[in-house]
């Protein structure tokens, strides 16, 4: 826990550090130099992300990306002024000539486009990539758990907060710009305006994000009898009943959510759901055990579906298959609820009377069996005919031979022959994994 708030102290540092390394370079470096370094300070933040996102703990690099992007964007508007700078006659923003020799003041770019970018990823509701593949590899404590929560709180803090400086920024020293910037050279106040002051701001930001990282670092993490993240170590087990084409279901209280009149949210789940002590790897014996303990249903067949692993608060949750025989009856069990098809999950889901955990389990056992049945491990249709979809059956998950556990088919339910970007994006993952 403590490597996870501190790396958002980290990202901060070395992104923005990035960004403001190149402000503070461009007005210095001959302008052929620009957009090359610009590239190569995009080309480090992907492979900062690279390693980031292989490590066996999660790690958000979900703003190192988005500064990723605005180097890039700095590096294509760079090798423009590049090109436009080679022409005669030319004039600035402000109305001066100048030529190829002239000083480009980099903060005048970079502040407006990093706004511009942080503001489209602010307000951008749709989750991007880079956090769909992390909930893809750690299921259940990034999409519901603390650390999930503490992640995208904070990126929405440190998005809010450079918005806020770019602004800053963009009004003060384009102000000065029209109003007192020669560009023969730089004197004492250009270099104040466009190079120390930015500097500044940086060093200020970053001391000013340690001590809150801190803060959040002693609340959460230095003593043990005021932890609030450090519960007792637990697993807890879910199991999926599974009879002919049905799921039993029956109505649950949703912790922590609540009408705005303090009412109980209730939304359906599975019936059979265990807390036991803390178990790092499952143990399909013990789950047989439980699940007979739990429900007095003991002719079931018990299998393990995916393992929702926690290795920040160890707090993990094991997912299984309990399929039932054609004439189970659950009325003499300990458990209840009803049957419902394929059909009535999607119809409930989509009217948000599902709880979120079932949600991510059906639409994880979906996206994988989907992928495996109409895609080879390449991403190569199996089938002829271009977007063809198999049919997906619940009494069919029993016979089937593929391991929900691989998020390799969640990547390739991403990335498959009937994507338009299909050959790009295996090209270029063929290169990032030849890189590393």
């Amino acid at each position: 826990m403590t490597a996870a708030i501190f790396s958002l102290w980290r990202n901060w540092a070395v992104a923005v550090g990035m960004l403001m390394v190149l402000a503070v370079l461009e007005p210095v470096i001959p302008r052929q130099y620009l957009a090359p370094v610009n590239f190569l300070f995009f080309i480090a933040l992907e492979w900062m992300h690279t390693v980031l996102k292989r490590r066996e703990v999660p790690c958000c690099s979900r703003f190192i990306k988005e500064v990723s992007i605005v180097i890039l964007l700095l590096g294509v508007f760079m090798a423009a002024l590049y090109l436009f700078a080679r022409g005669d006659n030319l004039f600035e923003a402000n109305g001066q000539p100048f030529n190829i020799d002239s000083p480009v003041i980099g903060i005048l770019l970079a502040a407006p486009v990093t706004a511009i970018v942080t503001l489209i990823f602010f307000l951008n509701h749709r989750e991007p990539a880079v956090c769909r593949r992390c909930k893809e590899r750690f299921g259940n404590v990034i999409e519901h758990g603390f650390i999930g929560d503490l992640y995208r709180r904070e990126w929405r803090y440190q998005t809010g907060l450079l918005f806020v400086l770019a602004v800053l920024l963009t009004v003060v020293d384009w102000g000065y710009y029209f109003t007192n910037y020669v560009n023969i050279n730089l004197n004492r106040p250009d270099r104040f305006f466009f190079i120390w002051m930015p500097l500044t701001i940086y060093v200020l930001s970053v001391v000013y994000l340690g001590v809150r990282y801190y803060s959040l670092w002693v609340y959460y993490c230095k003593f043990d009898e005021e932890h609030l993240v450090r519960r007792n170590s637990s697993t807890l087990i879910r199991y999926l009943l599974i009879n002919g084409d049905r799921l039993l279901v029956e109505m649950h209280t949703e912790d922590g959510y609540n009408f705005a009149n303090g009412a109980k949210i209730k939304r359906f789940d599975t019936p059979a759901i265990v807390h036991t002590h803390y178990m790092e790897n499952p143990n399909l014996a013990t789950a047989i055990s439980l699940f007979r303990e739990h429900t007095h249903i003991n002719d079931a067949e018990i299998r393990l579906a995916y393992v929702s692993p926690d290795n920040l608060t160890y707090n993990n949750i094991f997912h299984y298959f309990a399929f039932l025989p054609e004439s189970a009856d659950v009325a003499d069990s300990k458990i209840g609820g009803e049957w419902l098809t394929w059909g009535n999950l999607r119809q409930l889901a989509q009217q948000g009377l599902l709880g979120r955990d079932l949600v991510s389990e059906l639409m994880r056992i979906y996206k994988v069996a989907m992928a495996w049945k109409t895609y080879d491990e390449k991403g190569r249709r199996l089938y002829v005919i271009k977007h063809y979809k198999p049919t997906f059956r619940l009494r069919d998950i029993r016979k089937w031979d593929v391991d929900f556990n691989d998020y390799h088919w969640l990547a390739v339910d991403r990335t498959n022959e009937d994507k338009f970007w299909y050959p790009i994006k295996r090209l270029f993952n063929k290169r990032m994994r030849a890189g590393s």
